[in-house]
């Protein structure tokens, strides 16, 4: 018993007590301040747990997408759109009115098991000779069969987005990218990376999930 005594005599410090009063007084008298400097810090994690929680507890789209995106091209001497024939994609070729700008659809493809997008060159093959009458096989994408349902067999689908802000920070000093998903219904949600998406892109078409490749 004596032992004890001196043992809490000795570990007591009215120091240390003194130093646990200034901290409470400390938070007591800025709180506010206290509070207004977390609460960023607490958005941006709110912010990140949001928009990673449902890829992080779903598997990634097992088919790639193909997708286009309108170019506007003052130097196309046509307009360019795309059709699928029979799961194989086609483009159409359309020759531009005087004083028009040429409406030229670049090709991408999405990845969702590398969260990733690759641009598909398509136009030098028509270098040599224009067919402006009948539909045009896509000689990059030959061996690939292509379903143009919305949905894909593994679930996925999808969905135009709207432009969002770059987190927090872009809120306070601005910054916006126009942002797309690949959604599952009671499932995941994926952001679609940039693809490049300048001043000179217009909207973005759907065109089909590849299920073959030969």
């Amino acid at each position: 018993m004596q032992y004890a005594i001196i043992l809490t005599i000795a570990s007591y410090n009215p120091e240390h007590r003194g130093s646990r009063m200034t901290i409470s007084i400390f938070f007591k008298r800025n709180f506010a301040l206290i509070t207004g400097l977390s609460l960023p810090v607490l958005l941006v994690f709110g912010f990140l747990l949001a928009n990673n929680l449902p890829q992080m507890k779903s598997n990634p789209p097992q088919y790639e997408m193909v997708f286009s995106v309108t170019r506007y091209d003052n130097h196309s001497s046509f307009h360019v759109d795309f059709t699928i024939r029979n799961q194989k994609l086609y483009m159409r070729l359309t020759p531009k009115k005087e004083h028009e700008s040429g409406n030229v659809r670049d090709l991408f493809i999405y990845n969702g098991q590398k969260e990733s997008v690759r641009k598909i060159d398509y136009l030098p093959l028509l270098a040599q000779s224009v067919d402006f009458e009948n539909e045009i096989p896509v000689e990059a994408l030959r061996d690939y069969s292509i379903d143009s349902n919305s949905k894909a067999p593994d679930g996925y689908e999808f969905e135009y987005g709207g432009y969002r802000s770059r987190g927090l920070l872009g809120e306070i000093f601005g910054g916006r990218r126009h942002v797309n998903r690949v959604k599952k219904k009671d499932g995941g949600s994926f952001v679609m990376p940039d693809y490049g998406n300048g001043y000179s892109y217009g909207g973005i078409s759907f065109i089909g999930w590849i299920v073959n490749s030969e």
